[in-house]
């Protein structure tokens, strides 16, 4: 019984801290100044289909 319970605990820590890892690093600022720098290069620079 306590190997069980032992090893849900383990699994939610660890399941905690992936959830926070994620979090941290999709709402890390320099990833979302990172995404906005590149989404304006993209509009920026990308080919144009209307050319005349």
């Amino acid at each position: 019984m306590f190997a069980i319970i032992a090893l849900v605990l383990i699994a939610l820590v660890a399941a905690l801290v992936v959830l926070s890892f994620a979090v941290h690093v999709l709402f890390s600022p320099w990833l979302l100044l990172l995404a906005v720098a590149g989404i304006l290069a993209w509009i920026k620079f990308r080919p144009r289909r209307s050319h005349r």
